[in-house]
């Protein structure tokens, strides 16, 4: 059997588009067969790391490289990776807050997030979780 192929969204470097990737994991979620539960912790994974690609943008300046979103599942698993290039003459010096590390750590199996002269980006793994 083929391995699905990625999802890709592009979407602007503002914040209403945290809403569009949240609408796109649900459905990942369900072609990956994730439970009710698992589906809204990696709603909640994938809110709190795209407001982190674009956490303190000017969101008037339609100069701004847009920010990408990849899904990729497989029965049981989810992968998001999602980058933003970095802005002309603005340092990135982004940082993840203790709330958010706890909620990654309570939502998803895997997350990274980074930032450095290139730009922002975060990986996350999201898996079903085993049946009680």
């Amino acid at each position: 059997m083929d391995r699905p192929r990625p999802i890709q969204l592009t979407a602007p470097a503002e914040r209403r588009s945290v809403r569009l990737a949240r609408i796109l994991a649900a459905g990942v979620a369900a072609d990956a067969d994730l439970s009710i539960d698992d589906t809204e912790d990696l709603r909640i994974a994938v809110s709190e790391l795209v407001a982190l690609l674009v956490d303190g943008l000017d969101e008037a300046d339609a100069t701004l490289p847009p920010i990408s979103v990849e899904f990729r599942r497989s029965p049981g698993e989810v992968v998001v990776v999602g980058r933003r290039p970095a802005v002309d003459g603005v340092p990135e010096t982004a940082g993840v807050d203790d709330l958010a590390l706890e909620i990654l750590r309570v939502v998803v199996d895997d997350h990274a997030f980074d930032v450095d002269d290139s730009g922002r980006r975060f990986r996350l793994v999201k898996r079903t979780r085993a049946s009680s």
